[in-house]
């Protein structure tokens, strides 16, 4: 392994330590993008892949690569990717701002107020995670650690 993806991992880690903060309570006043049954995204694609990488501008964040929830990885995908845009449009791209709240007992990654994914058993299950609270705070700190690369004004002084 190169020397700079062994930093870049362990940046990543490090930033996971950071955030680590306990699963708590499910937010107040959150922005939910394609939360419903009756909002799941329509796929008519003919090759479906197992696992889909997120990311924006050649920065990858996170890799899904399971089903959940009656979702197909490219249809959470979806969900997720529009969910990025809107945080990267209109919510606070501070990395400080993205943490772990739990939904319905299970642990979500968030932008600021707005909700990013869902963490659970399938997914810890797929990556060999050793709990979803692991792995939505992984997924967290390499979300923060993307967004400073996608928006340096965010580490102006203040």
């Amino acid at each position: 392994m190169r020397k700079t993806s062994v930093l870049g991992v362990a940046a990543v880690m490090v930033l996971g330590l950071l955030l680590a903060m306990p699963c708590w309570g499910q937010m107040d006043e959150e922005v939910v993008i394609l939360g419903g049954e009756d909002e799941k995204p329509v796929v008519t694609a003919r090759y479906m892949p197992d696992e889909v990488e997120i990311g924006v501008g050649g920065v990858m964040m996170l890799r899904i690569r399971a089903s959940a929830v009656g979702y197909s990885p490219v249809q959470r995908g979806r969900i997720v990717d529009a969910r990025m845009v809107y945080a990267l449009s209109y919510g606070n791209l501070d990395p400080e701002a993205v943490h772990v709240s739990m939904v319905r007992g299970q642990p979500t990654v968030y932008v600021g107020n707005i909700r990013l994914i869902t963490v659970y058993d399938s997914d810890v299950e797929a990556t060999g995670a050793d709990s979803a609270c692991e792995l939505a705070n992984l997924w967290a700190a390499s979300v923060a650690c993307c967004l400073r690369s996608l928006a340096p004004w965010a580490r102006v002084a203040r």
